[in-house]
């Protein structure tokens, strides 16, 4: 097998300047997210008698707290390197951001949104459950142009060579063909694209669909993080593997109670 075979990636991350202001791909590309996410959440709220201009002040909640969500658990998940560097913490370039971090403050901001105006906080996750993985397969094409979701080193034909010395992966594994691991992700979101989205007119129950949406990914992103470069935490496993195995676990009884609310709810009527 040759370098030729590989697939090779020489973008620098940075895009250029909007005037004295930077653009990068990562920005570029979660703002793609984001604005897909808002217009599926806007279409599903219209559907389900929830008024979709919601969408916006929903916003103003979910994505600072996602963000910083997002950097509280890369900072826990690579504490070594931010004790040392603190005022990386903070710094302007959005390498970093865990996704489960995005979920957990990302959606904490909007649930305290929906209990300030009174929203259905169920109905809403629901909404979400399509919305967040859409976002997430945009939002990857960001860390494949970044390579800073890098995998371990590999001879597979569909490996990545990253080129460009702007690249985020660490600079001894340049022009060194890595695991494809943003891809591997997209190709599981596609996975639970799908199902929920077949599944999901079959759940009678509110929050049912979010809950669906949390396991599977949950299931896909444990097995992905063993070909991913990240710190050993605990047991063997990775910080997303462990966040994975509290969602898959707690996802059975959260099920269990969601159905017999919803049961309660229908005995009531």
């Amino acid at each position: 097998m040759t370098p030729l075979a590989y697939i090779t990636i020489d973008l620098n991350p940075m895009l250029g300047h909007l005037g004295p202001f930077p653009v990068r791909w990562y920005g570029l590309f979660m703002g793609l997210a984001t604005l897909a996410g808002m217009v599926i959440v806007a279409v599903r709220f219209a559907r389900r008698g929830i008024d979709p201009w919601r969408v916006f002040p929903m916003l103003i909640f979910a994505v600072p707290l996602g963000i910083i969500g997002a950097r509280l658990f890369n900072v826990i998940d690579d504490f070594g390197f931010y004790r040392s560097d603190p005022g990386a913490i903070v710094s302007l370039p959005l390498g970093g951001l865990a996704i489960y971090g995005v979920i957990v403050g990302g959606v904490g901001g909007i649930v305290a949104y929906c209990w300030w105006r009174r929203l259905p906080i169920l109905r809403v996750l629901d909404c979400l459950a399509l919305a967040i993985p859409v976002g997430q397969l945009i939002g990857r094409c960001a860390n494949i142009v970044n390579g800073d979701t890098w995998g371990y080193a590999t001879r597979l034909p569909w490996a990545f060579v990253y080129t460009n010395r702007n690249a985020l992966l660490p600079a001894r594994l340049l022009g060194v063909p890595t695991q494809p691991t943003p891809v591997y992700e997209q190709l599981w979101l596609v996975v639970v694209i799908v199902l929920v989205w077949r599944i999901e007119p079959r759940l009678k129950t509110p929050g049912m669909a979010f809950v669906l949406y949390l396991g599977l990914y949950s299931f896909g992103r444990f097995f992905i993080s063993f070909e991913r470069v990240n710190n050993i935490l605990f047991l063997g496993l990775r910080e997303a593997q462990l966040v994975a195995l509290i969602v898959l676990v707690l996802s059975v009884p959260a099920a269990l109670w969601l159905r017999r609310r919803g049961s309660r709810a229908s005995a009531g009527e």
